[in-house]
């Protein structure tokens, strides 16, 4: 049996994926979190051979958790199920090194194939993206994988001190990368940060 972590902030879709998961008769969901720190910390506790992660979650993110996730662990096999579909987030997660991505509007039955197929050592990338034109590559491709994550959050109207507690961050850091994310990207406050953000497809729209 492939034991899986699930972590996703909404109960139900974490029902469903249990269900279609432990439905193969091959799967078993070992443990579930609904937080980017709970998550971790289940992690950190060994015993799971495929995590599926969500990238939209409270507190560190997604993406940030999957960098601390192949940090600690260089063969850790994570799927991201993300209704993202964007290049920009697409290669940010496999480049952090995420070993398989599905979209969340896939069909559902897809979810199974991925989780046995990441657990495999094989990377899985959802059909509807390998079918894509590639867009050009972003602005944001500037940005480092901290700087990213930290446009993101400050995109979204986070403040400066609950990004500095949820990357365990000083409030001074986070300051400082938001202004050296400005300067690089050319924008003068948060309100173009957001637009930027939402023409990238990278936060949702409110």
């Amino acid at each position: 049996m492939l034991r899986v972590l699930l972590i996703d902030d909404h109960a139900l879709v974490r029902a469903g994926y249990r269900y279609l998961l432990q439905d193969s008769g091959v799967i078993e969901v070992v443990a579930e979190a609904s937080s980017a720190a709970a998550g971790y910390r289940r992690f950190l506790r060994g015993g799971i051979d495929v995590t599926v992660l969500d990238l939209s979650l409270p507190g560190a993110g997604g993406l940030e958790i999957l960098r601390r996730m192949r940090a600690r662990c260089a063969d850790a096999r994570v799927l991201v199920v993300s209704m993202h579909d964007e290049p920009e987030m697409v290669d940010r997660a496999l480049v952090l090194g995420a070993s398989g991505y599905l979209c969340k509007r896939s069909d559902p039955e897809l979810l199974v194939e991925a989780v046995r197929t990441v657990a495999d050592g094989t990377r899985f990338l959802d059909p509807g993206l390998t079918q894509r034109q590639r867009a050009p590559a972003s602005t944001l491709a500037r940005l480092s994988p901290r700087e990213f994550e930290i446009f993101r959050q400050l995109a979204e109207g986070r403040t400066v001190d609950a990004i500095a507690q949820a990357l365990c961050l000083s409030q001074k850091t986070v300051a400082n990368y938001g202004t050296a994310i400005r300067t690089k990207l050319g924008l003068d406050n948060r309100a173009e940060m957001a637009r930027v953000a939402l023409a990238a497809g990278v936060i949702a729209r409110p």
